[in-house]
């Protein structure tokens, strides 16, 4: 999938009420770099999923990713459920459970988040978002009816190239 430049202007995310609880909102903004001056995100297919996966990168000015980041933790503590407007105008609410970080980067956290889906399956969603320097990186994998990791392998990849690039 094309990488795509993060967009600036009112996202369809952004007209959307507010994530409740608002500690919600603070991580999820932080996860898509939606304070970010620059960032890219990309879609992943898999070639054995119908489900992708997903990585954004957001730069930030030197320092400003490390707060950002600890708001991402204190917050992330908070939001034990989230709940808010799906992109077809449908109510939902998912339960958030926060997971053993990797150790990768600067800092990292990884959280689940499932959905009941109308159909009686559970959508899963793990993140692995991950401090590098002045950028931070998330990474996501969706599953139905199970949760599946990122690739570890690849997430260690992309971290040490993240590093590589900004020394």
């Amino acid at each position: 999938m094309p990488v795509a430049t993060l967009a600036k202007d009112a996202t369809a995310a952004q007209r959307r009420p507010p994530l409740t609880p608002a500690a919600c909102q603070d991580v999820w903004d932080i996860v898509y770099g939606r304070a970010s001056p620059a960032g890219v995100s990309q879609l992943i297919n898999w070639k054995a999923d119908i489900y992708p996966g997903a990585a954004t990168l957001a730069a930030y000015p030197h320092g400003a990713a490390a707060g950002l980041f600890r708001v991402l933790a204190a917050d992330l503590s908070l939001c034990r459920t989230v709940s808010g407007l799906d992109y077809g105008g449908n109510h939902y609410t998912s339960r958030i459970v926060r997971e053993a970080a990797p150790a990768a980067g600067d800092q990292a956290v990884r959280f689940q988040e499932a959905a009941a889906l109308p159909e009686g399956d559970v959508k899963y969603t793990e993140r692995v978002v991950v401090r590098v320097g002045d950028v931070i990186a998330a990474f996501d994998m969706v599953d139905v009816g199970r949760l599946t990791p990122f690739p570890p392998a690849l997430l260690t990849q992309q971290v040490q190239r993240l590093a590589a690039a900004q020394h």
